[in-house]
């Protein structure tokens, strides 16, 4: 089998060259970022159709995750070189057309100079992923003292929330009767302390996230009217049973146990 890795389409365009050659086996290498891929993949799908009696694969890059949105493909680590088991390899431009203020987009103009088909100019419908947004609330506006926990334990929880594949943020808003003691960790770098407090914005966060850990403050009955099987409770002083008597999941932060948040979050996913 004579492989060619072709990457000049200014004569034959891609479909042109399936007809002549028919050829069985056929890989189009895609190197760019993730919002090209989704506007390439509506392109590849009709490509896909006008030849069912090819297969055409794709190729992406080797350890960026885009396989996520296309879970056939095949991974690779070099763009420029042939990719053994093909008849043909293509490599793929997606070229700007920024500079046309708007005639084309990028899947019609790619449809039009590189795969020589219809244009095609839909988005693709994408996996339903899980939120992975974490509510953390490490402060109590009226009761400080016993029930947060130190900077070095909320850390550790913070880390766990990341470790565990998810995205932490704080869900402290800075309300009428906030507390002044209750200052930012410096380890903070998602939060909502700037935006103004409401009610409305804190159900509409918490429905937000996948799941919500906190201390004995407002966030924890409005997350255990939301998902109480999902809300982690920082234990310090006062026990779970003095807010609800359901079985819910909760962390000694006296004496903290490393690893405790990470493991509630992986079983609530699986």
């Amino acid at each position: 089998m004579v492989m060619k890795l072709i990457r000049n389409y200014d004569r034959d365009k891609i479909a042109d060259i399936l007809r002549k050659e028919k050829p069985q086996r056929v890989c189009l290498i895609f190197w760019h970022g993730l919002g090209d891929l989704v506007m390439f993949i509506p392109c590849l799908e009709q490509l896909r159709k006008l030849f069912p009696d090819i297969e055409i694969d794709l190729a992406l890059q080797k350890g960026v995750g885009q396989e996520y949105l296309a879970p056939d493909a095949i991974l690779i680590s070099n763009a420029n070189q042939d990719i053994d088991g093909y008849d043909f390899t293509f490599q793929i431009h997606f070229p700007m057309v920024e500079h046309m203020k708007g005639l084309w987009t990028k899947a019609e103009w790619c449809c039009m100079q590189e795969l020589g088909i219809d244009r095609v100019s839909y988005y693709p419908q994408l996996p339903q992923g899980q939120s992975k947004l974490v509510a953390c609330h490490f402060q109590a506006t009226a009761l400080p003292k016993p029930i947060n926990p130190d900077e070095a334990t909320a850390k550790q929880i913070w880390q766990e929330i990341i470790d565990a594949g998810f995205i932490p943020i704080e869900s402290l808003f800075k309300h009428t009767y906030f507390n002044p003691v209750n200052k930012k960790f410096d380890f903070i770098d998602s939060h909502v302390r700037a935006v103004p407090a409401s009610i409305e914005k804190l159900i509409g966060l918490l429905q937000s996230c996948f799941a919500s850990i906190c201390v004995a403050s407002g966030n924890l009955p409005i997350s255990l009217s939301i998902m109480p099987q999902r809300t982690i409770y920082l234990e310090k002083e006062y026990p779970i049973a003095c807010y609800t008597k359901e079985k819910i999941a909760s962390v000694n932060i006296n004496d903290y146990k490393k690893g405790s948040v990470k493991e509630c979050l992986c079983t609530m996913a699986s």
